[in-house]
């Protein structure tokens, strides 16, 4: 039972990792495909991506990892010491502004003005040039928040048998 926190630590680590697997493969491939189909198909495409992902295990991962880290930050405050305390705490401020506030601030405000338009109007057109960019941009901050994440987790379960607390 004392081994949980190297349990849980490498659990986070793993759960950040695919969220900025999915992060990565939409900035890359997914974005790219759409950006370079005509601008009509493109916006009806992302606004069906939009519906369809707000219902997914990926969107409750999001939500659910900054909830789960900063129990584990404050759990590990008073029981764990060292390099894996440190790496701990670290996690969830990485986390929470690149990757949760960027999401609620940044993406999903996109995400809902995108919604609000006819995918053929003159509008979604100009809007979708300047949201490919933008969108993919802050895109990148989130998997690259998510990966740095998931190294802090995975350094602190090394830190935590290095250390002979797990």
């Amino acid at each position: 039972m004392h081994n949980w926190p190297l349990y849980f630590s490498l659990f986070l680590a793993l759960w950040s990792a695919v969220i900025s697997g999915v992060f990565s493969a939409f900035s890359e491939f997914v974005m790219s495909g759409l950006l370079r189909a005509a601008p009509a198909g493109g916006i009806d495409s992302m606004q069906h991506i939009n519906r369809t992902v707000i219902t997914t295990q990926f969107v409750a991962g999001i939500l659910v990892i900054p909830f789960l880290s900063i129990l584990f930050a404050f759990y590990a405050f008073s029981t764990i010491h060292g390099a894996a305390l440190h790496m701990i705490i670290l996690a969830p401020t990485v986390y929470v502004p690149t990757v949760l506030l960027i999401t609620m601030f940044g993406n999903v405000p996109m995400n809902n003005k995108l919604a609000a338009l006819d995918p053929t109007s003159s509008e979604a057109e100009q809007y979708w040039r300047m949201y490919g960019r933008a969108w993919t941009r802050l895109n990148h901050v989130r998997a690259i928040g998510s990966v740095a994440t998931a190294g802090l987790y995975m350094a602190a379960g090394v830190a935590l048998i290095k250390s002979g607390q797990a």
